[in-house]
Order: structure tokens, then sequence, then C-alpha cells
């Protein structure tokens, strides 16, 4: 069982990321789930506390947006961490790459009543990179060099799929 005191840490740290909803259909609860199979902080023993707590922090470092420019007003500074993007998570520029490139997955399906391209892109996230996303934010704990993994993977799919597309065009044109 948590103490109080892990309680308001770990919910502390939770807005500090804005990840803390009204209930616990959050974001929060969604990691402390995929981190240690508990649906409540309460439950968390001393050893899952200190997991979640230290999955936060870290993820907190990395949501700093301004870890890269403390202590300097430098042009070149504040150009260097723009170049670098959302300080080192998925750019948008990744993201509107893989939201095309499940739209095109979606319009080679031939089963209209397949997953929406929301549940599709989680899906390949998790699948690829074993991470757990929701749907509201579906990038938000992916960085650059994973979300580069995940373009590859479905330009993977997009291909497949085109080219059974093709076949199956090939097919009923000859008979």
């Amino acid at each position: 069982m948590a103490t109080k005191e892990q309680i308001k840490r770990i919910y502390g740290l939770g807005a500090g990321l804005g990840i803390v909803g009204k209930d616990k259909d959050d974001m929060l609860h969604e990691l402390i789930f995929s981190i240690t199979g508990k649906d409540s902080v309460k439950q968390l023993d001393d050893s899952e506390f200190k997991a979640v707590q230290a999955e936060l922090i870290n993820r907190m470092k990395l949501a700093d947006p301004n870890h890269l420019l403390h202590n300097t007003k430098s042009r070149n500074k504040k150009k260097e961490a723009e170049e670098i993007g959302c300080n080192g998570m998925a750019t948008p520029e990744q993201q509107r790459l893989c939201w095309r490139y499940c739209y095109r997955l979606k319009e080679l399906d031939t089963n209209p009543e397949s997953a929406d391209v929301g549940d599709r892109l989680i899906g390949v996230i998790g699948k690829v990179l074993g991470v757990t996303a929701s749907k509201k934010q579906p990038f938000r704990w992916i960085d650059q060099e994973q979300c580069s993994k995940l373009i590859e993977q479905l330009k993977r799919y997009v291909n497949s799929a085109e080219r059974r597309a093709k076949r199956q065009g090939e097919k009923y044109a000859g008979t």
C-alpha cells in the first residue's frame, strides 16, 4: 500500500506532466498500469512506487521545454533546440507522416469494418515500439528515434498493402 506522501508525489509528478485527469481514465493511470499492472496509485507497493516515480521523473526531464535553454539567451541555442524539435520527442512532421501512412493503410484496406485510423495507429505503436499509447495523444511518449522506427514500419505496411491491392486488381482483371 502506498503512503499518503507517495500518492501525493505520484499525483504531483503527473500534474507536472499534465497527465492527471478527473478520474482513473487518464494518462497517469494508463502509465501506472503499463508499468505495474495495477490501476490505482493506492495499490502500489514500495518498489512499484519507485518504478513509477522514476519513469515520471524521466519523462519530466524529456518534457522540460527549457532544459536546452537554461542560463543562455543565445539565438543559436534556441535555434538548435527548435531543430531538435519537441525536446527530443517526435516532431510534428514525423507525427503527420505517421498519420498520413495510417490513412493510406485505411484507404487500401479491403475490409470496410476494420479498425479506425486512431486505433490502427495505437496498435502499430504498441506492436512496433512496445509503448502503450492513448488515443488522445498517441505520440506523447515517443521520441524522435522511436518515431523514425515507427515511420519505417508504417512504410513497409503501406508498401505491402499496395502490392496486395495491385495483385488483387490483376486477379480481378484476369477473370
